[in-house]
């Protein structure tokens, strides 16, 4: 994705250069933004259904999570292929490890949680998470109450896309967890 200032191309940053500004303290670590194609993009403000949800899926991901089959990273950078992107999804189920010197860049399954961001977690997001082999990417749509699943990734996308709605269970594939009640995730909501 080209970026351009009048007639002026912008030189696009990269991951490690946003990280290295963080060390430095030019970037708040905790800061409302995320790098997308070499671009700082901001960040939405979460809403109280969206905090809700993720509450919900961080209880529903504990019983596993607590005999340390996986660490379940909230709103961390993910490592992507695409060196000119740095997201920050949701929740990042990966493999137990410290992770001091390094973001993690391999998951067993990613979640987004979309109260106005749908357009940017159904596309641009996972064209980043299929091309780093996240086996399996949620988006849990808040406003129509549904989960967009994506399976099968490959280097450009996900060849499997289903669509779940609130009557019934998702069953992830590469998480021993219970399969999550899509009526109780999105009650209230």
């Amino acid at each position: 994705m080209a970026l351009t200032v009048g007639d002026r191309d912008v030189r696009p940053l990269i991951a490690d250069e946003v990280l290295r500004m963080v060390e430095a303290g030019i970037l708040a670590d905790d800061g409302r933004v995320e790098l997308l194609h070499g671009a700082l993009t901001e960040k939405p403000v979460k809403s109280p259904a969206h905090e809700a949800a993720k509450s919900r899926l961080l209880a529903w991901l504990g019983p596993a999570w607590g005999r340390r089959e996986y660490l379940v990273r909230v709103e961390s950078p993910f490592v992507v292929r695409d060196r000119l992107s740095l997201p920050e999804p949701d929740i990042a189920v990966v493999e137990p490890g410290e992770y001091l010197t390094r973001h993690p860049d391999r998951a067993l399954l990613v979640v987004e949680v979309a109260h106005s961001s749908l357009s940017v977690d159904t596309k641009l997001k996972s064209a980043l998470y299929a091309a780093a082999g996240v086996p399996e990417y949620w988006v849990v749509d808040i406003a129509q109450k549904r989960v967009e699943v994506f399976t099968d990734p490959s280097a450009e996308r996900y060849a499997h896309h289903e669509t779940l709605r609130p009557t019934g269970f998702a069953r992830p594939g590469w998480v021993r967890a219970e399969p999550l009640d899509l009526a109780g995730l999105f009650a209230g909501l």
